[in-house]
């Protein structure tokens, strides 16, 4: 801890050194490596300390008029920004006639810029081309390169499953793209230099956060959960890029940290545990689930319960039903969620789907089926409405397959599948919940047929790495089909990743005996008994129904004003993804 501390503050110092004539002060130097964290409001506070004590320093001023602006966010306040620069000077003239140097110079107009005249996207591209004439003359300036990729990433379409953004007018995506190229080149050559640099580390992470690159980005993610500050989002971003390589082990110490983070922040400040960062223990549920440890995962949930049901907090009942649809999903649980008619968002719609459609309530199924039909039109769920069709024509497809009409679900599922890879990469956790061509593959098995099952538990592979149930379905498909070495392969996978799983687990025993028999028939996809789970989780659903029944509301959030608030991040990280 006192090590990765003292490693930010001394490349908090060589970042900062050359923003002034003089020796910055540390609180402004606290505030350039709060702001390479996505800490805003902590960079913030030390921004606004340091106009305090030293009212000249003109790069305090920049520094809190750039807290204002949330590039992979998309979130700014614009009138808190300009508030901030005119408290510098009346105008860009006056402004920069206080900065010390021509890089100071140069920052603050490119600042005038980002908060000038003009639309989001205009302004956002304006600000790029500024940082690159900037970074074209001090290209040995570690800070400036950082920011300059950073203003670059900016200008890309950034939503939880890679959509336009209505409100930025374009639908650039950023993997594969030039961008991406340009700013992998731009932080590369600053790690060259710089090995430990937290903004470059920090920013790469966000750059190559898909599945076909995330492996370029694997040593920087491995660097930065070594010397990442103690800052919740620092500490979840290495997870980004393993929960891409399906390296759920690594991914969930990194969340384990990050919300152990965000826990310490809230003591230390006097905060609510509303504040604490519920997006990284969401993550951390969803990598125990993979490794297979259920008891885990059930505690996690259990955790965020008590806290919904204080509140009522709407975004917090959000995350938690997006818990209990995992849960039910991951461990094939339809008891648990087969009578529920309360939701709390799209994810556990799908759950209650799924499982009454299992469970034998079609009259329920539909009911969710037409639920997430309408919020597949509906404004208020924005970027997440192609996921919500497809999430629909999966409980469609379950419906079918429970009423016989077997053909009927294979061709409603081969068309989500081909709707769902027809949409950017995931840039985090699975959406839509259940992957389609997961399901494809699933249901296929179940009907008997698995040599068409193993193509779409590849396509499933390639999007979500190393999902646990995609790598289970192969192995199963493989052993259907008597193809022997294939089979013990993907159940030798399956162990790996269930090196730490729950003892009582049923497919330990069942890859351990497929690996023993040198072949066999495929097992029943669907288990013979309910998985094993803690005696807390029925204290546990209990504990949500009630508070469902108080606070359930059709899904949907308002628009939030821009502001820098710790809240508001929170929101923007469970709808991006990030």
């Amino acid at each position: 801890m006192a090590q990765r501390a003292a490693t930010i503050a001394c490349l908090a110092l060589t970042i900062a050194a050359a923003s002034a004539a003089q020796s910055p002060p540390p609180e402004f130097l606290r505030g350039v490596a709060a702001l390479h964290s996505f800490e805003y409001e902590e960079a913030n506070e030390a921004f606004l300390n340091v106009q305090k004590t030293e009212p000249g320093f003109a790069m305090a001023y920049w520094g809190e008029a750039m807290t204002y602006h949330q590039a992979l966010w998309r979130n700014e306040n614009i009138a808190s920004a300009r508030q901030a620069l005119a408290r510098l000077g009346a105008t860009p003239a006056a402004r920069a006639a206080k900065a010390k140097t021509p890089k100071d110079k140069a920052l603050l107009a490119a600042v005038d810029i980002l908060f000038g005249a003009g639309d989001s996207a205009t302004r956002r591209s304006a600000y790029a081309e500024a940082m690159g004439a900037l970074h074209a003359r001090e290209k040995g300036n570690p800070d400036v390169a950082s920011f300059y990729a950073l203003a670059l990433l900016g200008t890309m379409s950034r939503s939880l499953i890679g959509y336009v953004d209505a409100h930025e007018g374009h639908s650039m995506s950023l993997a594969g793209s030039d961008t991406q190229t340009r700013v992998a080149d731009i932080l590369g050559n600053v790690l060259v230099s710089h090995p430990e640099h937290p903004g470059a580390l920090h920013y790469l992470l966000h750059n190559y956060d898909d599945p076909e690159h995330a492996r370029l980005a694997l040593s920087a993610a491995r660097t930065y959960a070594k010397v990442a500050p103690e800052s919740s989002h620092a500490l979840h971003m290495p997870a980004h890029i393993f929960v891409q390589l399906g390296m759920w082990a690594d991914a969930a110490t990194s969340d384990r940290a990050a919300f152990a983070a965000s826990d310490a922040w809230v003591k230390a400040k006097g905060l609510s545990p509303a504040m604490r960062s519920y997006h990284a223990l969401s993550w951390l549920q969803y990598e125990l689930l993979q490794l297979g440890r259920y008891r885990e995962a059930s505690e996690t949930a259990a955790e965020l319960a008590p806290l919904v049901k204080a509140s009522g907090d709407l975004a917090l009942l959000s995350d938690l039903s997006s818990m209990r649809a995992r849960f039910a999903i991951e461990t094939r649980r339809w008891d648990l969620m087969a009578q529920e008619r309360n939701f709390g968002n799209i994810n556990e719609l799908c759950a209650i789907g799924f499982s009454a459609a299992r469970s034998g309530n079609g009259s329920l199924a539909e009911l969710a089926r037409h639920a997430l039909a309408t919020r597949a039109q509906s404004a208020e769920e924005g970027d997440l409405r192609p996921a919500a069709a497809i999430m629909e024509r999966q409980v469609a497809a379950v419906i079918e397959l429970a009423a016989g009409r077997s053909e009927r679900a294979v061709e409603i599922l081969k068309a989500a599948t081909e709707a769902e890879l027809k949409l950017p990469p995931p840039l985090g956790l699975p959406e839509p919940i259940k992957p389609a061509p997961e399901l494809l593959g699933e249901v296929l098995l179940e009907l008997g047929r698995p040599g068409e099952a193993l193509e779409p538990f590849r396509r499933a592979l390639a999007r979500n790495a190393n999902r646990t149930l995609s790598v289970l379905g192969l192995a199963r498909a493989s052993a259907a089909l008597g193809e022997g070495d294939a089979s013990r392969e993907h159940y030798r996978d399956l162990l790996a990743i269930y090196a730490s799983a729950d003892a009582d687990l049923p497919e330990l025993s069942e890859a351990r005996t497929a690996i023993a028999r040198n072949g066999g028939s495929s097992p029943s996809l669907w288990p013979a008994r309910p998985l094993p789970i803690a005696a807390a989780i029925g204290i546990l659903i209990g504990v949500v129904l009630l508070v469902r029944r108080r606070t359930a509301r059709t899904p949907g959030a308002p628009a939030s004003r821009p502001n820098v608030s710790r809240a508001e991040r929170r929101r923007r990280e469970r709808r991006s993804g990030k």
